[in-house]
């Protein structure tokens, strides 16, 4: 009998301990699950009846008692440890001990997030526990710690592709963000970048973007390769408003307008409307000018007038190669420092581009935004046939193919008194701003999706809208704050450490043995 006891009791243990394993493992298997429970509840039950005095007996003894309060010492203390887990997954709070305060939100931020409009949905297209994506967790949990507004979704690209097919998505560490109707994407996760993001898809106030027609330019609403409707798209996923523009009809530019787009004239654009959009660069506004070599657009002088003289030639990059491009497609991968090209990584493709060159003035600021590599040249004889770099007429390289002008405008209220002592809240200088590019083809349909082609126009358009800085953060720096030890220091705490502390532990519990053994 005493066999068949133990075998009970070791069953009914074992089975026990196989129900709980496939209840938390899987949680399917039900009917395992139960016949396990029932056989460990049977087994029990005989092996109570059976040593049932046996077992009075032993749990009466001293030792059984010492077991029991140890267990129920145990219980206390894990009841307790639950209990403070459950309160802290109710009430969330981060602690940042980190001397920058990476982790913690800047103040702007935290009082954005905490009065947003809506609901936000974030779809994060990472993939499966990579640095980028833990880093994004450790950001985005300042944002959920704020707010209960923002919902998130991490999606493994390789594991979803109609998923990221739908979205669009091409690069890893990708984040969409939608609200509403409003849709757009970043994909460097900073605080600034995520919060502007943020503000874009829930802000009701929408700016517009019109774009010039009337000369031959590419047409806004066409689907065809040298449309610019892929264009459109993009910018109505940025929360502006994108409308064509017939000069001649309005004879103004509308004062609506946050940037105007000229994108590829083919046909002169007449003085009347060279003068309108002198007057809006006057009023302030912003100009984005994309020039195809060869295009008889008339525009040279009012350029000139601007500080930016075009080129009248193709450029040639035999390093295009490399990218698997086309000697007159260069590729740029290097951009001087700018609002509009700050952080941005991914090279641009220009499909037959002329240079762009800025005229240095004291009225007009001007920085050439985009050059070609060192081993490029514009070649201003390209109607031979013959490619070759000839040092008398062609451009060397590096060859500038884009130009920002900005010109600082005065305002009416400050002219009156120039020795009027500062405002405390000083009226904000207006400024005219035009960039002009010596290619329109790389925004179009065809070319908009090859690397940061798309990108890069949309970064144009937002700074020229003013939408690129939002919220300026400044990003935080990792210090590398050392702790120097001398070695006094060192060896006392290696001593106190793995000697002092440790033996002071072991004595004690020798000590308590030994008063326990001679008792």
């Amino acid at each position: 009998m005493k066999k068949f006891t133990s075998i009970a009791g070791w069953l009914s243990l074992a089975s026990g301990f196989a129900a709980l394993f496939f209840y938390i493992v899987l949680p399917d298997l039900k009917t395992l699950i139960l016949s396990l429970t029932a056989l460990s509840i049977s087994n029990g039950v005989f092996l109570l009846v059976s040593e049932g005095t046996s077992l009075k007996k032993f749990f009466s003894s001293r030792m059984a008692q010492h077991g029991t309060n140890a267990i129920i010492l145990t219980s206390v203390f894990l009841g307790v440890l639950i209990f403070t887990n459950l309160l802290i997954h109710r009430h969330k709070h981060r602690f940042d001990f980190t001397q920058a305060k990476l982790f913690t939100l800047a103040p702007q931020t935290k009082k954005f997030i905490a009065n947003l409009p809506r609901e936000v949905n974030l779809t994060a297209f990472f993939q499966i526990e990579t640095p980028e994506k833990n880093a994004f967790e450790n950001l985005i949990a300042g944002y959920l710690e704020e707010t209960d507004k923002i919902g998130i979704t991490y999606l493994d690209p390789d594991k979803n592709p109609a998923v990221t097919k739908q979205y669009g998505v091409t690069t890893y560490g990708t984040i969409v963000l939608e609200s509403g109707s409003k849709e757009t994407k970043i994909q460097n996760a900073t605080e600034e970048n995520l919060t502007n993001a943020l503000l874009k898809v829930t802000r009701d106030e929408q700016k517009v973007i019109y774009f010039l027609e009337g000369h031959g330019e590419n047409q806004i609403d066409s689907t065809e390769n040298e449309g610019h409707r892929t264009a459109k798209k993009n910018l109505e996923q940025d929360g502006f408003i994108v409308k064509p523009l017939l000069l001649l009809q309005t004879g103004e530019v509308p004062e609506d307008a946050s940037t105007l787009v000229i994108a590829g004239p083919k046909k002169p654009i007449q003085k009347e409307e060279q003068k309108a959009l002198n007057s809006y660069l006057g009023k302030g506004g912003a100009v984005m000018m994309l020039v195809d070599p060869k295009s008889k657009h008339g525009m040279e002088a009012f350029l000139k007038n601007w500080g930016v003289e075009l080129g009248d030639n193709i450029v040639i990059d035999p390093m295009s190669k490399l990218f698997g491009g086309d000697f007159a497609a260069p590729v740029v991968n290097q951009y001087s420092a700018h609002d509009i090209t700050s952080e941005f990584v991914l090279p641009t493709i220009f499909p037959i581009i002329q240079s762009v060159k800025a005229i240095p003035s004291s009225k007009i600021e001007t920085i050439e935004l985009l050059k070609t590599s060192a081993n490029s040249w514009g070649e201003s004889n390209f109607e031979s046939g013959a490619v070759k770099f000839d040092a008398d007429t062609d451009l060397k390289g590096p060859v500038s193919v884009a130009v920002v002008a900005t010109k600082l405008l005065r305002p009416e209220e400050d002219a009156h008194d120039e020795n009027e002592e500062p405002q405390e809240h000083k009226i904000k200088q207006p400024k005219a701003t035009l960039v002009v590019i010596g290619d329109s083809d790389f925004s179009n349909n065809r070319y908009s999706n090859f690397s940061g082609n798309g990108d890069f126009f949309l970064n144009t358009v937002s700074w020229l809208a003013e939408e690129e800085n939002l919220i300026s953060i400044r990003p935080k720096e990792k210090r590398n704050s050392p702790i120097h030890l001398t070695s006094s220091w060192g060896s006392a705490i290696f001593v106190l450490g793995i000697l002092i502390f440790p033996g002071i532990v072991a004595g004690t519990g020798i000590r308590i043995w030994w008063r326990r053994r001679g008792s």
